[in-house]
């Protein structure tokens, strides 16, 4: 993170302390202050004791007994409130104090594992209509041109709109309904609809195709590695048991980071808990298992379109078997239960998760109880994006529920914690938009500086 500017240093070193107990002083104080602020570059930090300052003398700009009878407007007041909320903080680590009792849990986004080369959501379209392509069909030639041509850049619209047309025409009401509500002109709308249901089944299949495409290029994730995100946080959950971790994430990099580690995971899919494979099992056994939910799936569990059946299987065989060419990645099998077509359980960034997916209710369910309980939310490399709304909601809730929790944001988006504070003061009465923290850095850089820092002050609060 930048330094602080000289300007602020000597605003700090000219009004700090007890400076401004000389009312006096508080003219020239508002005057420089706002200067200041008005021309501070958006990524200078503020160094709390400016904030503090502000903050313990700011009744005087409005009051009556203003020194030397000078009145601020209320208009400026809040822009110098405003500059202060949306701005980054130096060196808030140190003031993160926890102890054993302490509620952590971790909340990844696609931030998280970018620096495993894992490609994030925004890049994800040109690569999928890129592996179309080679395919050699025509209806996927046709919608990659489509795309390209209207500079289409957004997988969460194209997978939404796929759905959406493979649901209407498999429902005469609802395409009915679709006619109502998109056409005006009848001629249009029994030429369009016409063919639409003419072609349904092309639809469905492109639809279907459109997943499978989406399930391999998910399957290049297999390679990924761990990379300083995981590692930290894996070294943090050793030491701290109340510790969760939620991710969006299908790769593997958290989990293997974990099993690597000797831990075990708590599993949410099959009905045994999934250990490694080590001597000493059942010393093992004794730990307590790490909890990781993966909201979206993961590379190596299985769905089961007919019974809905979902199997996990051994992450590390499955990596190191693909690794060593003994086995291809399954983008799809036949379910051993029931006969059906099963393919890997991987949540594509659409806006219908729920309809696709009913089995992952119960895996939300214990996401949105992890959240609530948290007394810190570190959100690494989330973008809060619109298909993911039901978990804004979720984390929108907890702050409301949980007056004390804190919300750490690790993201290299310099404006999702302004638009987050807006959000949920709109959202919750009387929220206090200090509770989210802004880490504006690349998460491998942010999180070891973090994590240090709050295991630091653990210890310091447990001697």
């Amino acid at each position: 993170m930048k330094d602080i500017s000289k300007a602020q240093e000597d605003i700090i070193r000219s009004f700090g302390g007890n400076k401004l107990k000389d009312h006096n002083y508080f003219p020239a104080f508002f005057n420089e202050l706002f200067v200041f602020l008005s021309n501070k570059p958006k990524d200078e930090p503020i160094d709390p004791e400016l904030f503090d300052i502000w903050e313990n003398n700011k009744e005087y700009s409005g009051s009556a007994e203003s020194p030397r009878g000078i009145r601020y407007s209320p208009e400026a007041i809040n822009q110098i409130d405003n500059y202060f909320k949306r701005s980054d903080y130096l060196d808030i680590n140190p003031k993160i104090k926890i102890d054993g009792r302490t509620n952590i849990v971790f909340l990844l986004g696609a931030g998280a594992s970018a620096p495993s080369n894992i490609p994030t959501v925004n890049l994800l379209l040109p690569e999928l209509l890129k592996r179309a392509k080679k395919i050699g069909r025509e209806d996927l030639d046709r919608l990659a041109k489509f795309c390209e041509e209207r500079e289409l850049k957004n997988i969460e619209d194209l997978l939404t709109a796929a759905y959406i047309s493979n649901f209407a025409v498999k429902n005469r009401n609802v395409n009915s309904l679709l006619k109502y509500f998109l056409m005006n002109d009848d001629k249009i709308q029994q030429k369009f609809f016409r063919s639409l249901e003419s072609d349904a089944s092309s639809i469905s299949f492109l639809q279907d195709t459109l997943q499978t495409l989406f399930g391999l290029l998910a399957s290049t994730m297999i390679s990924a590695k761990p990379n300083q995100t995981h590692e930290e946080i894996v070294k943090f959950a050793k030491t701290h048991q109340k510790c969760s971790i939620i991710t969006t994430n299908y790769d593997g990099c958290m989990d293997e980071a974990i099993l690597r580690a000797g831990m075990r995971l708590k599993n949410y899919i099959n009905e045994d808990n999934y250990f490694i494979n080590v001597d000493d099992l059942d010393k093992l056994k004794e730990q307590q298992p790490v909890n990781l939910i993966k909201m979206h799936g993961s590379i190596n569990w299985a769905y089961c379109d007919s019974c809905q059946g979902v199997k996990e299987f051994d992450l590390l065989f499955l990596k190191e078997s693909y690794e060593e060419n003994k086995l291809s990645y399954p983008v799809m099998g036949l379910c051993k239960i029931c006969g059906g077509l099963s393919r890997p359980l991987l949540v594509p960034p659409l806006s219908f998760k729920i309809l696709m997916f009913p089995k992952l209710i119960d895996l939300w369910n214990s996401a949105k109880e992890e959240i609530e309980k948290a007394d810190y939310l570190i959100v690494i490399g989330y973008s809060f994006a619109e298909a993911d709304t039901y978990i804004t909601k979720i984390v929108a809730r907890s702050m409301s529920v949980n007056k004390n929790q804190r919300m750490i944001v690790v993201n290299t988006d310099p404006n999702l914690v302004a638009i987050l504070k807006d959000r949920f003061e709109a959202q919750i009465n009387g929220f206090d938009s200090k509770r989210i923290i802004r880490l504006c850095e690349s998460s491998d850089t942010a999180m070891v500086k973090l994590l240090r820092n709050m295991s630091a002050s653990k210890e310091s609060t447990e001697k």
